[in-house]
């Protein structure tokens, strides 16, 4: 598209869309632009971004470019900021002008759920800035070679028509696979492509690619590049989905004599340190990642980790501590700052009750209205407020409706399952237990209780295939071990039983 009359506006994401023609698209496309007394100009496909908004540099005629891709949106607001930037004063050597990104979460529970990223989207209508890499494509670098600056603004785009969808994920993943594979074949071993790389097997799960993708774009990368400290932070965030804790600490400490005011960093170093039960460091670290100051530097960052995702974990490792007044007071921070933020909702509730404030657990369960997302959440916590007086009917049905209603709600299904577990009632719990197990297969704590309710209901074999489970989920796990034995031992004494019998 083109708006403005001295300076272009390029929007461009020129990937063909599947039936695009059959359905019309194209013409509805044409006819938009033109209606903004536009130009529409076709570029063939060639597995290559970068080529496609270059062609479209080629067709540009303003002093400066401004470029965004076709699922993003720009608000009112910040449109007028890019027109009052672009018609102000420049300093000579300002190539370009940094903006972000703003890439909602996928459930968006709270609205400032956002990923933040660093894109170089305005730059000067120079010959030598040209776009760089099949895929993740951007002009820093050539600005860099030709010796020029970008300036910081608080101007953002969102990505608006993001696709959650498993089907979604799984096309832009392949995609990017392949453009990725390419650009590594005419460039091997480039930092960058590499960095993606790890980014994109990260993101599918496969952490052992991821870590040896990054590791590699480390191995070729300067410490001044922009991807350096992300990609720290991506390698540290698979070391640790792989287990290796220790490895993923040792890589944190060594990013943040780097980068040591970098808040993902201190950010995952706290989660780390608290994994590894170094509680005092996790403090230090998680505070660290609320109050880190530094140069603005290009980064891509969850915007929650600098106040309310850290509040929320410095509370968790408050209360490991016995610090349920400290860790009151984290929860009620970060739900000052995030209303909807239903983690910190659970964790105030349940650190209210465990010292004995039930009252003002009450009053903080009757500021959720029933139209709230926070109902579930409420439920859970009325119900062991009523636990807790002894009042078990009562928070047995509370809970038996809230299942009812919020049918696909785990929390939910999980402070139902444990409290009929709790009071003996297996068949119930055990209904329970195989809704739960079902709606959250990896839930290593809920198979282990379905297989000490199938212990009591003396059906031996499902047991030890829940607790198998259990254990390949939680292989540390000693009392799940000790269950899984204790049940192999009476299915083997009832075979001797039979047999001598028969």
């Amino acid at each position: 598209g083109r708006v403005g009359m001295r300076n272009q506006v390029v929007e461009n994401d020129v990937e063909p869309h599947p039936g695009a023609d059959a359905e019309g698209g194209r013409e509805a496309q044409e006819h938009r632009c033109e209606g903004f007394v536009g130009k529409l100009f076709h570029f063939p496909w060639c597995d290559d971004f970068a080529a496609a908004r270059n062609e479209s540099l080629r067709h540009a005629r303003g002093d400066w470019l401004f470029w965004m891709d076709s699922d993003d949106t720009i608000s009112p607001e910040n449109g007028r900021k890019l027109r009052a930037l672009v018609d102000g004063e420049h300093q000579e050597n300002t190539l370009g002008y940094v903006l972000q990104v703003h890439c909602p979460g996928p459930g968006r529970e709270v609205a400032s759920d956002v990923t933040a990223v660093d894109h170089v989207k305005l730059f000067r209508n120079h010959h030598g800035i040209q776009f760089e890499c099949r895929i993740h494509e951007q002009v820093l670098m050539p600005i860099r070679r030709l010796g020029g600056n970008v300036a910081w603004t608080d101007i953002f785009v969102e990505h608006s028509g993001a696709d959650h969808t498993i089907e979604g994920r799984k096309h832009k993943h392949e995609r990017d696979l392949h453009l990725l594979k390419l650009e590594l074949q005419d460039r091997p071993n480039h930092p960058f492509a590499l960095f993606n790389l790890g980014m994109t097997y990260g993101d599918m799960g496969e952490h052992e690619k991821a870590v040896e993708a990054l590791e590699r774009s480390l191995q070729h990368s300067q410490t001044h590049e922009s991807h350096v400290p992300k990609a720290c932070a991506l390698l540290i965030h698979s070391l640790s989905q792989l287990g290796r804790e220790k490895d993923a600490l040792m890589q944190c400490e060594e990013s943040l004599r780097h980068f040591p005011n970098h808040v993902e960093l201190q950010f995952r170093r706290g989660v780390l340190a608290h994994r590894l039960g170094q509680y005092d460091a996790a403090v230090v670290s998680f505070r660290a990642a609320l109050s880190a100051v530094g140069p603005r530097e290009f980064t891509s960052v969850d915007n929650g980790i600098a106040g309310y995702k850290s509040r929320h974990n410095l509370a968790l490792v408050y209360r490991d501590m016995q610090r349920n007044d400290l860790a009151e007071i984290q929860w009620r921070e970060a739900i000052h700052e995030a209303p909807s933020f239903r983690s910190a909702w659970h964790g105030l509730g349940h650190v209210l009750v465990d010292q004995g404030k039930l009252e003002t657990a009450w009053v903080e369960c009757e500021k959720i209205v029933d139209d709230s997302p926070l109902k579930a959440e409420r439920e859970i916590l009325c119900a062991e407020i009523l636990r807790r007086r002894g009042q078990i009917d009562e928070a047995r049905s509370l809970l038996k409706q809230a299942a009812e209603e919020f049918e696909e709600d785990v929390p939910v299904w999980e402070s139902y399952a444990r409290l009929l577990f709790e009071n003996g009632a297996w068949e119930d719990a055990r209904r329970a237990l195989e809704t739960l197990t079902t709606l959250d297969p990896d839930n290593g704590a809920a198979l282990h209780n379905l297989g000490l309710v199938l212990l009591n209901l003396q059906e031996r074999a499902a047991a030890v295939t829940a607790l198998c489970h259990s254990l390949t989920l939680r292989p540390e796990n000693e009392s799940t071990r000790a269950a899984l034995k204790a049940a192999q031992q009476i299915d083997t004494s009832s075979s001797k039983d039979v047999n001598a019998k028969s």
